[in-house]
């Protein structure tokens, strides 16, 4: 029997579109389809072919430029490490396995899951070194967290609907930094950190966008510019500081009076659902502004058994609570493994605030000696 005599039904049908057509489009049609794919995909696509790894790896900045005009972009949780066997400090950002069920593990005696993971960035699944961003307006100005010293500050508008630059250059800052923090008080962007240690003069330097120009602050002396800084909080139009060599003392400047002054005991971590919470001695806790007192986050009490003692970090994260620690397997070992738990927190009608671990896993394995530097979240 000819092939032309075959039955309709066992003949099989030509692919109109083959592989290499997709591929042969130009890479700017390429890179508006593969923002339209959600990141934890990116991955899996690197996997695929040698095209889609290079636009995914090599034209991070037109990929993230695609996300932001197609409103694709997702926030990205990362966490800075210092590594003994790498002599700079390095990023890790939180990639969750889509398409799964995550499940609390706290107490089961089980390996990691791999569901979710903290990554190196960049890499295939976060292609983007973080920019440190705050918000003013309807602008938003980003400072480079590479390692590399930089005295660059960079700009967009969220509301431009025209094909810019997705970032723009403003005035320098006066001084270069590596990883440095801001705050934002009354519409101004106060930097600190990230300089050399004997820079006394614009240590921490102000940046009005009215004006366009940046005013150094006050030196808030040795003690301070010595120490590395974890995160800058605002609270009350001060900005508090905490560092990492320091977690029983933070440093707050008030721009009203323009001076410093120092806390004995740690302030707030963090603000969620407008709500302040913080790691106690005994609980998670929540400050109840109407009783004007620090009440116990109801449903934790496992959670915080499984943590005490060892949280090296709170953070916000798709308005949730976001609980990072680290605990040892065995004694002895040469390494650690870093949790990681996603809690939802509602007030309840009776006035009390609950909280409801969603998922809980190991996401990193470290060596004991590692040294946490301090966490971000960033969109792209």
């Amino acid at each position: 029997m000819n092939r032309e005599d075959e039955p309709p039904e066992k003949k099989k049908k030509k692919n109109p579109y083959p592989p290499s057509w997709f591929l042969s489009l130009p890479d700017v049609i390429l890179v508006n389809c593969l923002a339209r794919v959600p990141r934890s995909y990116y991955p899996k696509l690197c996997l695929v072919c040698k095209t889609f790894r290079s636009l995914i790896l090599s034209t991070k900045y037109k990929l993230s430029v695609a996300r932001f005009h197609l409103k694709t972009q997702e926030d990205v949780f990362h966490v800075c490490l210092q590594l003994p066997t790498q002599a700079l400090p390095s990023w890790f950002s939180l990639w969750i396995r889509p398409d799964q069920t995550l499940t609390n593990d706290i107490g089961k005696k089980k390996k990691s899951t791999r569901n979710t993971l903290l990554v190196p960035t960049p890499c295939s699944y976060i292609p983007c070194v973080p920019k440190f961003i705050v918000s003013v307006g309807s602008e938003c100005y980003g400072i480079s967290q590479r390692n590399d010293p930089s005295s660059a500050l960079w700009i967009r508008n969220q509301e431009t609907n025209r094909e810019i630059r997705l970032w723009r250059e403003c005035p320098n800052m006066r001084v270069a930094r590596r990883r440095a923090v801001a705050g934002v008080v009354d519409g101004k962007i106060y930097v600190m950190g990230g300089c050399e240690e004997n820079e006394t003069a614009n240590w921490a330097e102000v940046f009005d966008p009215k004006t366009q120009t940046w005013e150094s602050l006050p030196d808030p002396g040795a003690e301070a510019r010595l120490s590395s800084i974890k995160t800058v909080e605002v609270f009350g139009r001060k900005l508090y500081v905490r560092t990492r060599s320091n977690e029983k003392k933070d440093y707050a400047y008030d721009p009203r009076t323009n001076q410093w002054s120092y806390l004995d005991k740690p302030h707030v971590k963090f603000f969620v659902k407008r709500v302040w919470l913080r790691c106690g001695s005994q609980n998670f806790l929540w400050y109840d502004v109407k009783r004007k007192e620090w009440r116990v986050v109801r449903g934790l009490a496992t959670l915080y058994r499984n943590c005490r003692g060892s949280v090296i970090q709170m953070a916000r994260f798709h308005g949730k609570l976001l609980v990072l620690w680290d605990k040892s397997v065995l004694p002895g070992r040469e390494y650690k493994y870093i949790w990681c738990a996603m809690v939802a927190l509602e007030k309840t009608k009776d006035g009390h605030l609950r909280g409801k671990v969603e998922w809980a896993n190991i996401v990193l394995k470290v060596p004991t000696s590692y040294v946490f530097l301090r966490t971000l979240v960033t969109s792209f």
